[in-house]
């Protein structure tokens, strides 16, 4: 049976959005252009893969919030919020050439406060071939450090010479596949001990906080719940720390993670 996925692609203006849409369809559909604000309204088109019908949707380049934005930018604002709400997965792109910029930082915040799925494409690389493991390392730990509900592992490219079109087209797929099971409790049980193994959580106020089971709850978006004691008093960093760990142990790549702090509730509950 096929099934529908929505895949948008967005970024600040020039990153290679246009490039990447139209390398991943074979053909070209989107105008590629130096001039910033080209694509204004989505530019969309069926990609089959597997048994998946992919609507990549090809979205204008966003700027940061200003009081001076032209009527297109608002445009271009509008339509990528509404597309970013019925999007399965997002290709996020970035410039390999710069740094991160505030821009950058403003729409992957984006991304992470409607729960989404993204696959973050670091492009340009053919102009940054000598500075290419630098790089690397830059954004690597950018991520890392930033974004502890989210575990990133961001694609390095050069549109106009090698997408990797099958690795990003079977991403897409395992993602899709991912955001349609449950983890089982024995898994993540087993799990949870080997996190409390490593690091129990500090005490406060005399009184340590207890984590008494982890389920796994929901997957699009992806939601655990921890029942325990005493969990309204879990520190952010070791909550920072639990999350990564959860993440790194059962392997949740490029799907933004919530995990719900429950005190004395009974855990099979709906």
């Amino acid at each position: 049976m096929t099934e529908n996925v929505n895949v948008s692609i967005i970024g600040k203006p020039n990153v290679g959005k246009s490039t990447i849409f139209n390398k991943l369809l074979g053909k070209d559909i989107s105008e590629v252009s130096d001039i910033s604000g080209t694509t204004v309204y989505p530019i969309s088109s069926i990609k089959e893969f597997d048994d998946l019908n992919i609507n990549l949707i090809d979205l204008g380049g966003l700027k940061k919030k200003s009081k001076s934005h032209t009527n297109k930018q608002k445009i271009i604002t509008s339509e990528t919020i509404k597309q970013l709400n019925q999007s399965d997965v997002i290709f996020f792109v970035l410039d390999g050439s710069d740094v991160i910029t505030k821009n950058d930082k403003q729409l992957f915040r984006l991304i992470l406060n409607k729960l989404k799925n993204v696959i973050v494409i670091i492009n340009k690389t053919d102009l940054i071939k000598e500075n290419l493991k630098k790089k690397e390392v830059y954004f690597k730990y950018f991520f890392e450090k930033n974004y502890p509900n989210i575990l990133l592992k961001p694609l390095f490219i050069s549109a106009l010479k090698n997408v990797k079109k099958e690795f990003l087209l079977k991403k897409i797929l395992e993602i899709h596949t991912s955001s349609k099971l449950l983890i089982n409790n024995k898994e993540v049980n087993s799990v949870l001990k080997k996190i409390l193994d490593k690091h129990q959580p500090v005490f406060s106020k005399k009184s340590r906080p207890i984590i008494k089971f982890l389920r796994h709850v929901n997957s699009k978006p992806m939601i655990f719940k921890a029942f325990g004691n005493k969990l309204t008093s879990l520190s952010k960093e070791y909550k920072n720390f639990f999350l990564k760990q959860v993440l790194s142990e059962l392997k949740i790549y490029n799907q933004i993670t919530v995990i719900k702090y429950l005190n004395n509730e009974n855990p099979y509950s709906k």
